[in-house]
């Protein structure tokens, strides 16, 4: 009796949100999405991790949902993939997909409100995902540069250093 009562003192348990997740709001709902990887690769798997919460931060029990797809290209969406009905159990949902291409990818996630409006609710989140050799166009590419430019301020330097000596002569 007494540890029931001990029970109902202590504050409800949250699961802890997605690290490093986006998020949106639509009426009674947060929904977060991130990736596994952080910036997916073209060939390699990625998970896609989906929570959905309520306003005030506790998990959702058996929230059905459809997870879309589509890459972005100009000004053309072409979907690519597309879940059927799920049933999320606690709240969180991860989607495993290989992307096939580099690009801007956009991910729906429409839930069934059922319990409050009765309509589909839609999250859009947004996944890019970078190619084999963007990683040197970002990083290799931009040290090189540096690498370069110090080496072309070095040599300016040292051959001004050098006037100066022979001028005292």
């Amino acid at each position: 009796m007494l540890a029931s009562g001990l029970l109902l003192l202590l504050p409800a348990a949250f699961a802890d949100p997605l690290q490093n997740a986006y998020k949106q709001r639509i009426g009674n709902y947060d929904v977060e999405m991130t990736t596994e990887p952080k910036s997916p690769t073209v060939g390699a798997p990625a998970s896609i991790l989906v929570r959905i919460a309520g306003v005030n931060g506790d998990d959702l029990i058996d929230i059905p949902i459809r997870i879309a797809l589509a890459k972005l290209g100009g000004d053309t969406v072409q979907e690519i993939a597309r879940t059927n009905p799920i049933v999320v159990p606690y709240g969180h949902y991860t989607y495993e997909h290989t992307f096939a291409e580099p690009g801007r990818y956009v991910l729906y996630v429409y839930l069934n409100d059922y319990a409050y409006s009765g309509q589909t609710l839609q999250f859009t989140f947004f996944v890019n995902v970078t190619g084999p050799f963007d990683y040197y166009l970002y990083v290799a590419v931009p040290a090189a540069l540096g690498v370069a430019a110090a080496g072309a301020g070095a040599a300016f330097f040292m051959k001004r250093k050098k006037r100066q000596m022979e001028s005292l002569k």
